[in-house]
């Protein structure tokens, strides 16, 4: 799914080398200009990332 295109709640899978999962969840998104700052919830806490808007995240359907 595009950046651009995600919305709160939306759930992201991302696969480690090792084999092992880590299950984000989309909180918010808001355009920096020609940027999307995306802000993520997990098991490790939350952070927020920029990403560019035609970006692609794995998202689950």
């Amino acid at each position: 799914m595009r950046v651009s295109q995600l919305k709160p709640g939306c759930k992201i899978i991302e696969q480690k080398d090792d084999g092992n999962e880590i299950r984000y969840e989309v909180i918010s998104i808001r355009q920096i200009g020609k940027q999307f700052e995306v802000t993520f919830r997990s098991v490790l806490g939350l952070a927020s990332a920029l990403y560019p808007a035609n970006a692609f995240i794995p998202a689950a359907a």
